[in-house]
Formats: C-alpha cells, sequence, structure tokens
C-alpha cells in the first residue's frame, strides 16, 4: 500500500510540474527511474564495525593535530593557520562525531563547542557586519588567504552552510541555543539576501565593496537551506531556473544556466551539494520530520543527486575508470579545482576558479568516495571504499584522494575532507543529522519583541 501511495505521489508531481512547465526532461526522467529504485535502494546505516571506527578514528586525529588551543579553532590545511566558515562546519560536524564515538570526553567536548561559540559571538565582522571569508585561527582575526590581516569579503554560501552546521549543533546541543543565536544576530542579512531573493557575496580591495550574485546550481539550493532555518526564504536561490540539460552514457544532467558571457560564474556540476543534501537532509524539505531513506519529499533534488551518483557508476560501467568527483585543493598551482562532471560544455573536466583546465589533477575523492558509501548501498561504492580505504597518513589523517591519470596520492591533508569521512560515519549512526523542531528559541523571543527585534531582514520573505 505504502509503495502505491508514494508512487501515486510521484506520478502527481510529475504531473504538476508538467503543467506548470518547470519539469525538465533530465528531471523527468530521473524522478520516473527513482521511483523504481528508491523502494529497494537504502544507505547504509547502523553502528561502526570495528574497521570503521578506525576510519574515523583516523580522521579524527587531523581535528586533534590542527586545534589552535589559544582560539579552539581549526586549521582548514593540515598546519596552516587560517579557515573559512565552512570549515567551522565542518568542525562542528566532526565535533559532534568525536562526542557520539566518545573520541573526547563531555568535558573536552563543552571544552571545544564553547570556544567555537565564543568565537563566533565575538569575532570582528566586516564594515557590511558579516562574517569575513577568511580568519586566522591562531588569533581569530581577519585576514586574507596568504594569512595577513584584511576584510577581504564575504561568501553567502559559507555562511548558508555554516547556519546549516549551527542549527544541527543546537538540535544536539539546545543548552547552547541562546549563544549562538546570540552570534548569528549580530550579522545583517540585508547583504547577504537581495531583495529578489538571491544569495550575494561581496569582494573588498582597498576599501571598495564589489557585491555579485554567489553559487550555481546546486550549491545555492544547498546553502539556501541554511537561511530557510532562520525563517529567510531565498526564493530565486531555492529555484532550479535558469538551467540546462545535459547528456551523458545516456543519463541526464542540470547544469547552471546562466551565460558566461553575462555572468562572470564558473559553472561545474560537481557531486559535493548533492552529498550534503543526502547526508544532512536526506533530500528532503527543510521541515520535513519523516525518517524513511526510500521517501524524498523534495523528489526533484532526490532525482538530481541520483542522476549524480548513476552517471559516475555508469562512467566505471562504460570506460572503466573509477569516480569520485568533488572540489580539493592541490599542492601547487593553481591550488584548488572542480573536477567537474561537466563543465565548460565538457564532461569529465578538472577546472580551476578562471575556468583553466587541469585533467591530469583530478582525483577519486576520498570524502566523496566515503560519502557516496553511505548513501548508496551498492557495489561500486564498495569498490570505491577498497580504492580509497589506504589513502592515509596514521598520525596526520585522510589524504585528499588518489589521482585518476596515475593512481598516484595527493597527500595534501585537510579538515573537509577529514571531517567528510567523518560526517559520513554520523550518518550511518543517525540517519539524516538535520532534525527540524518547533521548540522555542532565543530568536523566536527577539523576533516576537516590538522593542527588540534585530530586524536586519531577519524574518522577512525573499521570493
Amino acid at each position: 500500500m505504502r509503495r502505491v501511495i508514494l508512487q501515486l505521489f510521484i506520478f502527481i508531481v510529475i504531473l504538476m510540474l508538467s503543467a506548470c512547465g518547470a519539469l525538465y526532461q533530465g528531471v523527468q526522467s530521473g524522478v520516473t527511474g527513482v521511483s523504481e529504485s528508491q523502494f529497494i535502494r537504502q544507505g547504509r546505516y547502523g553502528e561502526l564495525s570495528e574497521q570503521e571506527l578506525q576510519w574515523a578514528q583516523t580522521a579524527w586525529l587531523y581535528i586533534e593535530n590542527n586545534t589552535q588551543l589559544a582560539t579552539g579553532l581549526v586549521n582548514s590545511i593540515d598546519n596552516y593557520p587560517n579557515m573559512d566558515l565552512s570549515s567551522l562546519a565542518d568542525y562542528l560536524f566532526a565535533l559532534e562525531a568525536g562526542r557520539q564515538l566518545e573520541f573526547i570526553s563531555p568535558k573536552e567536548h563543552d571544552e571545544r563547542l564553547t570556544l567555537a561559540i565564543n568565537f563566533l559571538v565575538n569575532m570582528p565582522l566586516v564594515s557590511d557586519k558579516v562574517p569575513n571569508k577568511v580568519y586566522s585561527t591562531t588569533t581569530g582575526q581577519m585576514v586574507d588567504y596568504a594569512n595577513q590581516p584584511a576584510e577581504i569579503g564575504w561568501s553567502s554560501i559559507d555562511i548558508g552552510r555554516l547556519l546549516i552546521a549551527l542549527a544541527f549543533t543546537k538540535q544536539r546541543n539546545p543548552e547552547f541555543t541562546e549563544y549562538i543565536d546570540k552570534a548569528v544576530l549580530r550579522w545583517n542579512f540585508c547583504v547577504l539576501v537581495s531583495d529578489k531573493g538571491e544569495l550575494y557575496g561581496g569582494d573588498i580591495n582597498n576599501a571598495q565593496v564589489t557585491i555579485y550574485k554567489e553559487g550555481r546550481l546546486g550549491i545555492e539550493e544547498y546553502a539556501s537551506y541554511g537561511f530557510l532555518d532562520w525563517k529567510i526564504i531565498p526564493g530565486k536561490s531555492l529555484a532550479l531556473e535558469p538551467y540546462n540539460v545535459a547528456t551523458i552514457n545516456g543519463i541526464d544532467l542540470l547544469f547552471d544556466g546562466r551565460d558566461p558571457r553575462h555572468y562572470d560564474v564558473l559553472r561545474p556540476v560537481f557531486t559535493t551539494p548533492f552529498l550534503w543534501l543526502g547526508l544532512e537532509f536526506n533530500w528532503d524539505d527543510i521541515d520535513d520530520t519523516s525518517s524513511m531513506d526510500s521517501n524524498h519529499s523534495n523528489a526533484i533534488l532526490a532525482a538530481m543527486a541520483d542522476s549524480i551518483y548513476q552517471v559516475q557508476e555508469s562512467r566505471w560501467d562504460f570506460e572503466r575508470v573509477y569516480t569520485a568527483r568533488g572540489e580539493h585543493v592541490v599542492s601547487g598551482e593553481p591550488y584548488f579545482v572542480y573536477d567537474a562532471i561537466y563543465a565548460l560544455g565538457t564532461p569529465w573536466i578538472t577546472v580551476a576558479e578562471d575556468g583553466s583546465s587541469h585533467d591530469h589533477l583530478a582525483l577519486v575523492s576520498t570524502r566523496v568516495a566515503f560519502q557516496m558509501w553511505v548513501l548508496w548501498k551498492t557495489d561500486y561504492t564498495d569498490r570505491l571504499l577498497t580504492l580509497v580505504r589506504e589513502l592515509y597518513n596514521l598520525q596526520r589523517g585522510w589524504y585528499e584522494g588518489r589521482y585518476e591519470a596515475s593512481s598516484g596520492y595527493e597527500k595534501i591533508i585537510t579538515l573537509k575532507t577529514n571531517a567528510g569521512v567523518l560526517e559520513a560515519l554520523l550518518y550511518k549512526i543517525n540517519g539524516k543529522l538535520y532534525q527540524p523542531n518547533d521548540n522555542k528559541e532565543y530568536r523566536d523571543v527577539q523576533f516576537d519583541s516590538r522593542f527588540y527585534h534585530p530586524g536586519k531582514c531577519l524574518t522577512e520573505t525573499f521570493l
């Protein structure tokens, strides 16, 4: 009976979207395909095995080695003392894993979380009253990417991810809700979400501020969930349009439809945001309390995620090339790349932020392999994990990955990869990580107050 109801629901969704002209061929075929596969597909759940606990312990070594005692912050890259806000989000997910797996005592967890929240409450903000893109982990001050004191702007995408991690932290640690809310209430959301409901970032050069539309298909939708948690609805960033469709190995993928001749934006299709949407939200709407892995209230995002997975599996089937593609740092120039499933009109291309191609730098990502392994229980993800499970340093943590071209290790060690392994294993224990609740919070009191309402575009709706 449940299967019939779910099939009927998906059929109705398809009809409704077709009628309003919003359904594209790729999503239609994707939803049709997963409407069958999801009745038998499930992620990996349950207590960790001895081997899996060892994997988690290896990842936690990174946290121990890279925590700055003065601030309690954790380096984004091994032994390099700075971080962005997405890295702070990574740390918060890893910290909960450390507590649940008893790598730290309740007292150490309390101390670590207190230091992180204390930083948020007191951290300096740029002139527009939002967090800077980068901070020193040794001093807690604003810096640039070379770790020199500077205001360089802000990222609404990174802030959106941090808001998700903070919501997750409050759900697991309700006694800290007041202090987390006080930190976020300092921020000016007017510059993060436009009156048209779009996410905006900012660059600061020589005291001049340049505002730009931030994000691309997939990562925009993910980051928007963080703003939704704060009752801010970035309607345009939640919408899929504009989009185009690319077909690889018979599988349709959506990619960002903004014309690069008019928008200075790189548009790679990559795995990360769809993995985060699965681990943290089960590809559900933010207010969905269902815990069924096979039932996704946001059927479109679920279909897109399955397509992202299936096309990487299909590359193995057709070409015998192992594929687990995400964004990652590299040892030399250009220092950061997207291993794109599709970009610049080409499948399986690796691109830097300036659009230059670096295909020799493509990795089988350790983080992506672990996260696909827990979200899709298949023979292919078993193969992927076999390929990456030895990519670690016993004293430092997990490496970024294995080069597609040569099998060689990329031996950079980062918070994103090690926290990503911990988040994957945390999902295996808990299921989806974000759990909505109706508890009254400190921020709700402020929103309802006629005297102390924080303003700054909070609780306004942007459609």
